[in-house]
């Protein structure tokens, strides 16, 4: 029987699910924040791909359990010295953890980034249908900046963002989206000029090329209203201080200021859950949201230190 995205069951959605990640360390949370994962997705997805940057023999061991305890279905590693170990290639990664993955729904997540749900059981399945629509590229969220473009509907936005923190798209319209933007310099082996150069951070191709599709074509990302049953946020701390996040997120302890992040305006002044922004970078958000913040900026494109037109999105 054919798989009918607007009349499935939660197992029959699960297993048309690829759950992939790049990942760099975090050997001390990475296990526990997959499991939480697999609980918000409500079981095993149909695949799990991992695709590891570089990480040290500590976390290769977790890894090589979790493949033969069949949480991990695919997995990619290099050694710590591999020239590809370079957090300005991190894109390497992203691709290939995206092009080895062969359901016809992806699910992008990063390992500082932690889900929650109490309730919402259908979630999964009301996202797929979501999918259906003309107007959304991907179901998401995680933004810990302005992202909001428009209403949906009660209890949800449109985002002209997306991240690779949370996302759940089709698998052909990513492997389009890629193609259209990077498709050169994906072929060349990433040895072409990067696309960015010149116009925003290099490590962000792939997610450019994701938010580039969407403007071209008219399309957003989905993101549910958080509350304290719903919430998914980009903790931007790894090792044993997200341990500790961890903890306190799942305990529900001081998430209120850090929820929707991307549906108001500057609600929090951009800090992280767990680790509050840095007083410089509340000095620029002012300055930028100030009226000397359009000088700022034509300062910046004359110096060739400009954004696109929109947000291109790190961090998000």
């Amino acid at each position: 029987m054919s798989f009918d995205p607007k009349n499935c069951t939660q197992s029959e959605a699960l297993a048309q699910i690829s759950l992939t990640a790049a990942n760099f360390g975090n050997a001390e949370a990475f296990a526990q924040v997959f499991d939480d994962w697999l609980r918000f997705l409500g079981g095993k997805p149909g695949e799990v791909v991992v695709v590891d940057g570089g990480s040290t023999p500590d976390m290769h061991d977790i890894y090589w359990r979790m493949f033969k305890e069949h949480k991990i279905d695919k997995l990619q590693v290099i050694h710590s010295d591999h020239p590809e170990n370079d957090k300005n290639k991190c894109f390497f990664q992203e691709h290939a953890a995206g092009a080895i993955a062969n359901k016809p729904y992806l699910l992008f997540f990063k390992s500082d980034t932690l889900p929650y749900r109490q309730g919402h059981d259908n979630w999964l399945v009301e996202a797929i249908g979501y999918l259906e629509r003309p107007d959304t590229f991907g179901v998401g969220g995680s933004y810990n900046c302005p992202s909001k473009h428009h209403e949906a509907w009660p209890g949800w936005y449109f985002s002209h963002k997306c991240s690779l923190n949370f996302l759940l798209l089709k698998r052909d319209i990513y492997t389009r989206a890629i193609e259209e933007f990077a498709g050169e310099f994906v072929a060349s082996g990433f040895r072409t000029t990067n696309p960015l150069t010149g116009i925003a951070d290099t490590r962000y191709v792939m997610e450019t090329s994701l938010e580039t599709y969407m403007r071209n074509h008219n399309l957003f990302t989905l993101a549910r209203i958080e509350d304290p049953t719903w919430t998914v946020f980009h903790t931007n701390v790894v090792g044993p201080s997200l341990v500790k996040v961890r903890e306190d997120y799942l305990a529900r302890r001081g998430i209120t200021r850090f929820m929707n992040g991307g549906n108001f305006n500057r609600i929090y002044r951009g800090g992280y859950y767990g680790r509050p922004a840095l007083r410089w970078s509340r000095f620029k958000w002012r300055v930028n949201d100030s009226p000397l913040g359009p000088l700022v900026r034509a300062i910046k494109k004359l110096i060739g230190r400009g954004q696109p037109d929109r947000p291109v999105g790190r961090p998000s």
